[in-house]
């Protein structure tokens, strides 16, 4: 067990030590804050339609209405390229939904939390990928 937990330190200290790790992440941020640009403008009133339940077939992201056939092409990449980090995200987000709803936290302000938990895990994610990238670059030029 110890010997499994100081392999995972290791690990994630040389994550933290990788560039490949650190580009990988600055990019994600980038393209994730582009992404959202290109959205358009936040709408109160779509979050206030979506809290009616008028027949919205969309969910709203960061204050904005998203729709994935709508949206421009960089918002579908990254909504894919995310899809690992948002699933485990969704668990969280069941796991923490009744404090907002406790809260008395909206639609619309709840979006901007949801885009924050999207921009920290897939963020994460990239920066894990960008640490195993580098490990295992590593590994074949010194076997």
């Amino acid at each position: 067990m110890m010997k499994m937990l100081h392999s995972a330190w290791n690990w994630g200290d040389g994550c933290r030590r990788s560039g490949v790790a650190w580009a990988l992440l600055t990019l994600h941020v980038v393209w994730f804050f582009a992404a959202i640009n290109a959205m358009g403008r936040p709408s109160r009133a779509a979050a206030l339609f979506r809290d009616n339940f008028s027949g919205a077939d969309w969910v709203i992201i960061g204050g904005r209405p998203f729709h994935f056939t709508y949206e421009p092409s960089i918002m579908k990449a990254l909504v894919i390229g995310d899809l690992p980090a948002n699933i485990v995200c969704a668990f969280f987000d069941i796991c923490i939904s009744p404090v907002w709803r406790v809260l008395h936290v909206g639609t619309y302000y709840g979006s901007y939390i949801g885009a924050g938990e999207w921009l920290l895990g897939g963020s994460l994610q990239w920066f894990l990928i960008g640490g195993m990238l580098e490990l295992s670059w590593r590994r074949i030029q010194h076997p």
